[in-house]
Formats: C-alpha cells, structure tokens, sequence
C-alpha cells in the first residue's frame, strides 16, 4: 500500500463529507429540502472520491475497481446538484414523480457499468470490446459535462428568479450564483486534467480531488449552516432613523433595513447608488449630511446591530461567532470583530458573555 501526505489528506476529506452528510440527513433539524439534497450530494461525491483513493493507495487495484467495485456516482452527484439547486431558489418546490428524470443519467451510466462487470466476471475480455474498451473515462467525460450542464442551466435559473421575483433574496440568490460559478470553474479544469491523463498520461488527480473537496465542503457548511434551517422570525437591528426625512434616504433604509440587503456580504455603494438611480458621489454625501457617518460606518452598524440580535439570542447559542459574522453580512472573521469592536467597544465573544451574565 502507498500513502503520502496528498492521499491522507483526500481521506481525511473522504471521512469527514461522510460523517457531516449522515450527521445532517440523520438529524430532525434539518427537514429543509434543500439542505436533504446538498447533504446527500456531498455524501455521493464522498464516496465517489473513496473509490479512488482506495485504488491509489493500493487496496484495490484497476482492474478491480473497474471490474467489481466501481459505481457512478459522478451522475448520481449531479442529480442530486440540480434538485438541490432548484429546491433552494423555490421554498414552496415539493418532491414530485417526474423528477425521477434527473435520475436518468445515472440510471443509464450504472447500466453501462453494470453490464461492464457482468462480462468481465462472465471471462469476456471486456476491454477488447470498442464500447468498453474505455468505460471509466467514457464515464467520467460524460458525468463532467453533464454536471457542467446542469451548472449552467442552475445560473440561467438563478437569473430568472432574480429578474421575475419582486422581492429576490439577494443574499440566497447571490451565494448560489458564487457557489455555481466556482464549481464550474473546477468542472473546466477537471475536465483539462482528464484530457491531459488520457493524452498525455500525466497525473494531477490529487490538485483536483483536494480542490473540489475544499469547495464542496465549504458549500455544504455554509449551504446548511447558514441557510439549512426552516425559516425563522428573526429580530431586525435597530437602525438608526435619519432626523431629517431625506426621500432619498428614506429609498436607502428601505433597501438596507426593510428589504434587509445589509446582509448581502459583497453589497457596494455603486449597487445601491444604481438601485437608488442616483451618482454614488451624491449618495454618499447624503449619507454623510443626513446620518452623520460614512456608507461603510452605516453598512457595519446594521450589521453588528444584527450579530448583537443573534449573540443575546438563546435560539443561536449553538451559533459559532463565525457563523453568526456571516449571518450579519460580514464575509470575513476579522471584518466582523474589527466592526463589532468600534460599535460596542467589546468583541463578539466579549459580548456575548456579558449578555449571558
């Protein structure tokens, strides 16, 4: 057997996409089916990665994976992807018979594999035969552009909601449109590094294994943590009226406050001068006259008014400080502490423990 710190590392990110997967389809806290959906699609990609690294470190050979042990995941993960995409962008979507069919693809390519093994344990030399002479890269080709497919069709859909919906979740709708354009990204490159194997016989496999690993899983978290849970009636911040009835920035605390697009992380002033179809220059001087503190100063203090709902709040104790940095629209760790800290003059878990007392 072969291990290296590369294959150690692909197993450490095999048992942990396993465990995380049962943990949520397992727990009655996450009923959503959005999150049933990623958490399974993780746990499909989980396994078909344990595949692989069984054969790499020597436990089983080619052969017998092709042979004996190999399954198709790669479809089954993509299904799986769609339905979750689909059910995430629509919370009244309900499982219904005809989304069998996303099934098909890997009906069909566990049809193909199957009859690979049945003539090979039949003493047929399969890999004569043109039509399995490459059955696991025939498979892996096709699962790739299939995902990539259903990638595009995901951002085409995220693209309708937000241009239909009157109200588009921006923060749902932005995350998913960051989630698809990053795996897409990792599909492309899988699909060149499959070329380069087969052409060139080269191996880059465990650049690509790590890689989508950390994206997936960083998916999953944030996906199920962050967005996994049925809605609940949160507390708004307690934002700061304008003593002067600017209409201008009466527009703005709609979209900030009301409309709750505070907790879009990625959210500029040049989006909401646009939105607001105003010169960013003259909002940000009416925000600066009207509110006294600059865009940035006003953005944080809505955000760290809705962290402080969260930290006093009994519902988000099992909340990590993290966690709750991003439900507020922070998108780093130390954004959220630095702009807690000039709000209050405490830190999160400062804060936290002081409300506890």
């Amino acid at each position: 057997m072969t291990f290296n710190l590369y294959n150690s590392l692909m197993l450490a990110g095999i048992t942990q996409g396993i465990v995380f997967a049962l943990v949520v389809l397992l727990s009655k806290k996450y009923r959503v089916a959005s999150t049933i959906f990623l958490a399974a699609f993780i746990l499909s990609f989980s396994l078909d990665n344990l595949q692989y690294y069984l054969e790499d470190v020597g436990l089983i050979t080619e052969r017998q994976l092709n042979e004996i042990y190999f399954l198709p995941f790669a479809f089954l993960s993509g299904g799986l992807l769609l339905l979750f995409g689909l059910s995430f962008l629509n919370a009244e979507w309900r499982w219904q018979k005809k989304h069998l069919w996303t099934f098909a693809p890997f009906g069909v390519a566990l049809a193909y594999s199957t009859t690979f093994k049945i003539l090979a344990l039949s003493g047929i030399d399969v890999y004569r035969l043109s039509l399995f002479a490459h059955m696991e890269r025939d498979i892996e080709v096709a699962s790739i552009a299939c995902d990539l497919a259903i990638l595009i069709f995901l951002f085409r859909r995220v693209r309708r909601t937000e241009k239909n919906s009157q109200t588009p979740d921006v923060i749902r709708t932005a995350w998913l449109k960051k989630v698809i354009l990053t795996l897409s990204v990792l599909w492309v490159i899988w699909l060149y590094i499959t070329f380069l194997d087969y052409v060139y016989d080269t191996e880059y496999w465990y650049g690509v294994y790590l890689g989508m690993t950390a994206v997936i899983y960083w998916t999953g978290h944030v996906g199920i943590y962050r967005f996994g849970e049925p809605e609940k009636k949160r507390p708004r911040p307690e934002a700061k009226k304008p003593t002067l009835k600017n209409e201008h920035i009466v527009a703005l605390q709609k979209l900030l406050v009301d409309d709750r697009l505070f907790l879009k992380p990625t959210l500029t002033l040049d989006e909401l001068a646009e939105s607001l179809h105003l010169s960013k220059t003259h909002l940000s001087r009416t925000i600066n006259a009207e509110l006294g503190m600059g865009f940035p100063d006003y953005l944080n203090m809505l955000r760290v008014e809705e962290a402080k709902s969260y930290l006093t709040n009994p519902d988000y104790a099992h909340y990590t400080l993290v966690a709750i940095g991003l439900e507020a629209g922070f998108n780093s760790k130390t954004t959220f502490n630095t702009a807690f800290k000039k709000v209050t003059s405490l830190t999160p878990s400062e804060y936290r423990a002081t409300a506890g007392k």
